[in-house]
C-alpha cells in the first residue's frame, strides 16, 4: 500500500495554507493547487480540489504520497497506425482535443475526427484531408466504428452485463465544465452504452464499456448514475468507496474497429494500458 499522509486540523484556515505549513515544503502555492486539482487530497473523506476551501478545527486531511511527483501532461503522442489518409494516435492524459492541438502536434494538414476528454487516454483518429474526415463522420453516424473503453470504476459491479440508455441534457457546470445527466423525459441526446465487468478488486471494478453513440461524457454519466463513478471522476462524484488516490479519471479508449473508408480493409487496433492505469489496477489488487 502506498504511503498516506494524515493530518488533523487544529484551527480554522485555508486548505492551501494548511498544507504549506504541514508539509514544510518550498513548493509554491501554485504547485499545491495542482496537487489538489489532481484529486490527491481528501477532507473528512471527501475529495477536495479547491485551495481556498476553509478548514475547521478537528477536520481530517488525507494526502497521497504522489503529491511530490505529479503526472506530466507533455507526454509524446505515439502513432499506432498511419497511412496516406489518416493516423490513429495513442493519446496521453492531459492532451486537449481540439483542432489547434491537432495541427500543432501533427502538422497543419491534420484534422481531428472525434474527441476524447482531456484526461482520457487511448485511441484517437486524425484525418489527413477534409474529405477523409467527412468519410469518418459518416461512418460514426452509421455506427460503423466500434469503440471499446476500459474504466476502473468505484465499488463492486456485480451484474454480468448491463445496457444503459438515456437522453442526456446539460445539468449545470463544475469548475467551468458542463455537467451532463439523464433526462426524466425523452428529451435530449440519446445515449446507449453496454457495460461488462472484467475483474474485481478492492472496492473497484475494471469494466469494459462499449458506447454505440458518441455523446459527451456518456460513459462517465452512465457509470455515475449506476452508482459506480470512474475512479476518480470528481466531476460526477464527491465521495468514493475505494480509498485509493488517482490523479485522473481512469478511463482508456482501448480499441477501435472499422472498415477503412477508402480501401475497405478491416482496421482493428488496440492501445496498451497507460502506466498509471496499470499501477491503479495493481493498487486495487487486479492483475
Amino acid at each position: 500500500m502506498r504511503h498516506l499522509l494524515t493530518f488533523s486540523v487544529r484551527k480554522p484556515e485555508r486548505l492551501v495554507d494548511f498544507l504549506k505549513n504541514q508539509l514544510k515544503t518550498d513548493r509554491s502555492s501554485k504547485y499545491l493547487r495542482r496537487v489538489l486539482e489532481a484529486n490527491l487530497c481528501r477532507v473528512n473523506g471527501r475529495v477536495e480540489r479547491f485551495a481556498s476551501a476553509r478548514l475547521n478545527a478537528g477536520d481530517r486531511i488525507d494526502l497521497a504520497s504522489e503529491w511530490e511527483a505529479l503526472l506530466r501532461s507533455d507526454q509524446k503522442m505515439e502513432a499506432l497506425f498511419e497511412d496516406d489518409h489518416f493516423l490513429i494516435a495513442n493519446k496521453p492524459a492531459g492532451w486537449v482535443c481540439n483542432d489547434e492541438s491537432a495541427k500543432k502536434t501533427f502538422g497543419p494538414r491534420h484534422y481531428l475526427i472525434h474527441r476524447l476528454d482531456k484526461d482520457t487516454t487511448g485511441l484517437l483518429l486524425i484525418a489527413k484531408t477534409p474529405a477523409i474526415k467527412e468519410k469518418f463522420i459518416a461512418l460514426f453516424e452509421k455506427k460503423e466504428v466500434e469503440k471499446f473503453y476500459l474504466a476502473l470504476a468505484d465499488g463492486i459491479f456485480s451484474k454480468e452485463c448491463v445496457e444503459k440508455e438515456s437522453f442526456l441534457v446539460k445539468k449545470g457546470t463544475f469548475e467551468g465544465q458542463s455537467i451532463w445527466g439523464s433526462s426524466s423525459s425523452k428529451q435530449g441526446l440519446y445515449a446507449h452504452t453496454r457495460f461488462t465487468p472484467q475483474a474485481q478488486g478492492e472496492a473497484a471494478t475494471l469494466i469494459d464499456c462499449r458506447p454505440t453513440t458518441g455523446r459527451t461524457h456518456q460513459i462517465r454519466v452512465h457509470l455515475a448514475e449506476m452508482g459506480h463513478p470512474i475512479l476518480i471522476d470528481r466531476q460526477y462524484a464527491a465521495t468514493f468507496r475505494c480509498r485509493h488516490f488517482f490523479q485522473r479519471p481512469l478511463l482508456h479508449a482501448a480499441r477501435l474497429r472499422f472498415s477503412h473508408p477508402v480501401t475497405e480493409e478491416l482496421i482493428d487496433i488496440s492501445a496498451p494500458l497507460p502506466d498509471d492505469m496499470q499501477k491503479g489496477l495493481s493498487l486495487v489488487g487486479i492483475r
